[in-house]
């Protein structure tokens, strides 16, 4: 059982039907939080740890600041590490400071940041943790093993929204 996770672990998200994703720690925000990607796509569980690094070619499809509950619990499992694609669009976000309507634009770390413009505050979300097990829910939607739920689409690699990388080029 892993004890904490690393940067560019790999682990397998079982579906419950005899299926997996694949996911990746991609960044890290404090000491106990991961930014956590699930790939596109599914394989058979009895191929998942053979093929799982191959499946990061793939894009990513939902992307989570979590914690490593489903990790630590035996749920989910690691079954290697490499390295992080550079592409893997990481969030920024708006962070309150100071008085009222005084904010930061900060990127998925915390370890940089930037006063915001009136254009940013209102574009960019709060940073916000999610249980694992919604990154879990939302894959088995994707999968058409349950009802897609509106707080699952928060978690959808998609749109406009701006990377961390774009706020601090």
């Amino acid at each position: 059982m892993v004890s904490k996770l690393g940067l560019g672990d790999v682990f397998i998200v079982p579906t419950g039907d005899g299926r997996a994703g694949i996911g990746q720690v991609v960044g890290a925000y404090g000491k106990d939080a991961y930014f956590l990607a699930i790939f596109e796509g599914t394989l058979p569980v009895e191929v998942a740890a053979d093929r799982a690094i191959e499946a990061l070619s793939t894009p990513v499809r939902l992307l989570a600041l979590s914690l490593d509950a489903k990790v630590h619990a035996g749920h989910w499992t690691v079954v290697g590490r490499a390295p992080v694609s550079e592409s893997i669009p990481l969030p920024g976000y708006k962070e309150a400071v100071g008085g009222p309507m005084q904010f930061d634009v900060v990127d998925y770390s915390g370890s940089r940041r930037r006063p915001a413009t009136a254009a940013e505050v209102d574009l960019l979300p709060n940073r916000k943790i999610v249980a694992p097990v919604r990154l879990e829910r939302a894959l088995r939607a994707l999968g058409g093993l349950e009802p897609w739920l509106s707080a699952f689409d928060e978690l959808l690699v998609a749109g406009e929204r701006p990377t961390s990388s774009d706020l601090f080029s």
